[in-house]
């Protein structure tokens, strides 16, 4: 099949007027983006860690629909056990210690990464595997059973995670962005 450019009179006005906006709106957005990814992933890095406090201060309130809620949109991703996890007024958070402790070192080292943005090198793989290794071996080790954490191995185990998963994604993703808008010929945020 031989493909036939369309003549651009055969083409509707509005037709091209749409697609002219189209392409305005994604190149916006693809600018703004590009600019601003490391305060759109902080936010919802806050979020994330933030919500997983709330469900205890719901149930207080007699809220207990809207934090069963939360509780569900967190399942999919921790096992929640009760053993595993901090109590705030009796009522257990959203999610298990060390996953808190991923999500709230991410939001951190995500703000510590500001200043230095566009300075950092990712972190090497091996690096990162030496990162990684602790939780692997905590986890794992109590998963067959052969010990069993304790919460300060899994809030120092996760915070690794957390904090390497920061060092090694987030000089990639100013990397991309840098190169994104070079290829498109944007210009960086004044921000």
């Amino acid at each position: 099949m031989v493909d036939y450019p369309i003549e651009p009179e055969r083409i509707s006005p509005t037709r091209r007027a749409v697609s002219r906006a189209i392409v305005r709106a994604s190149a916006r957005s693809l600018h703004w983006y590009t600019n601003h990814w490391l305060f759109l992933i902080n936010v919802i890095m806050f979020v994330i860690a933030a919500l997983v406090f709330v469900p205890p201060f719901l149930l207080m309130a007699g809220q207990g629909g809207l934090a069963s809620a939360i509780y569900a949109l967190y399942s999919p991703f921790c096992h929640q056990m009760p053993s595993r996890s901090f109590f705030i007024f009796d009522y257990q958070l959203a999610v298990c210690q060390r996953n808190l402790a991923i999500f709230v070192a991410t939001f951190l080292a995500g703000l510590a990464f500001i200043p230095f943005r566009g300075r950092i090198k990712p972190l090497p793989w091996w690096l990162f595997a030496l990162f990684t290794l602790p939780i692997a071996v905590d986890g794992f080790t109590q998963l067959f059973g052969w010990r069993e954490s304790t919460w300060e191995l899994r809030l120092i185990t996760g915070s690794l995670f957390g904090l390497g998963t920061v060092w090694v994604a987030f000089p990639m993703i100013e990397q991309a962005c840098r190169r994104t808008r070079l290829l498109l010929g944007m210009q960086p945020s004044k921000f």
